[in-house]
């Protein structure tokens, strides 16, 4: 798909009506129209339904608009590699990560890059992975920080570098009664208190999932359910509530009484390190930041290292 009509398919998807977009484009409808039909003719499918409202995208439409954004995205890096050539190596990285990333590598790693790249802006956002990984698939980010390896390997459409390794495990706050126990907490007994847990699409949930499943029992239902990591801290420090954590990630938390809970079977190792999209290659000033990372997510995080 050429990037004109990649954008105008965008165009329609943001504005929902052909007579909007073709406004918005600075062309005729007919000629909008023209260029659907085009697509729809060169894809095979329908791509649109029209009603009294508007036009809303189909199965097949969705699908091609998901790459009419990334062939956007591709090319508005091109046009930035290109400008940053002529400008003395100017431009932007896009950056996705959790708060661990943000607080304990990003800051060293921003600050040495600007030294070498003081013309270049970094933009830094942040997120569950999840949602990073889906910002990355539409090319609104170039470099995604999240989970490598574990539960799942990696989607077909992403690559990635492991970095770090971290075990996850239960968590309370020190004055919950299973924090206080001398012998081992199993399974079951997990499940007779409330939870507090990230959406069920959350990949780490579903691993917390496969674990409870494959002893036989079902997995733990939330009675809080949020991806914002400082209100699930907080509302643990204020009531007993379970839930999981990052060991590495707990070490650095805010301050306060949140311990792990000794629970062997409900623990499990994950990977995590750069994400990218396959096939696309980083512009000079990304791999700079990708060099950065590598070399200070070695000691910055006080993980255990992923041999090369």
């Amino acid at each position: 798909m050429e990037g004109r009509l990649a954008g105008y398919l965008i165009a329609v998807a943001e504005h929902g009506s052909l007579r909007a977009a073709a406004e918005r484009l600075g062309i005729s409808q007919p000629a909008l129209t023209k260029a659907v039909l085009r697509l729809e003719d060169e894809v095979g499918a329908p791509l649109l339904e029209r009603g009294s409202r508007g036009v809303t995208f189909t199965t097949y439409g969705e699908v091609l608009l998901r790459h009419a954004r990334v062939v956007r995205a591709s090319v508005r890096e091109a046009r930035e590699e290109i400008a940053a050539l002529k400008q003395g190596l100017a431009g932007r990285v896009r950056i996705g990560a959790g708060p661990s990333w943000q607080r304990r590598v990003l800051p060293e790693v921003i600050a040495a890059f600007r030294e070498d790249w003081p013309l270049v802006r970094l933009e830094v956002v942040g997120g569950m992975d999840d949602q990073l990984k889906a910002r990355l698939r539409e090319g609104e980010l170039d470099i995604v920080l999240a989970a490598i390896a574990s539960p799942a390997p990696i989607e077909p459409d992403l690559t990635g570098r492991a970095l770090i390794d971290d075990e996850y495990q239960i968590i309370a706050r020190a004055t919950h009664p299973l924090a206080r126990r001398e012998t081992p907490v199993g399974l079951a007994e997990l499940l007779t208190h409330p939870w507090i847990l990230p959406g069920r699409t959350s990949l780490m949930v579903q691993r917390l999932t496969a674990i409870f499943h494959g002893h036989g029992l079902p997995a733990p239902d939330a009675v809080v359910e949020t991806d914002i990591a400082p209100l699930k801290m907080a509302l643990m420090r204020e009531a007993d509530y379970l839930s999981f954590h990052a060991l590495g990630q707990l070490r650095e938390s805010d301050p306060g009484p949140i311990v792990a809970i000794d629970a062997p079977e409900a623990r499990w190792r994950r990977s995590a390190g750069i994400i990218m999209r396959r096939g696309s290659e980083p512009n000079p000033a990304a791999g700079a930041v990708i060099a950065q990372i590598e070399r200070i997510s070695r000691t910055a995080l006080d993980l255990v290292p992923v041999e090369s």
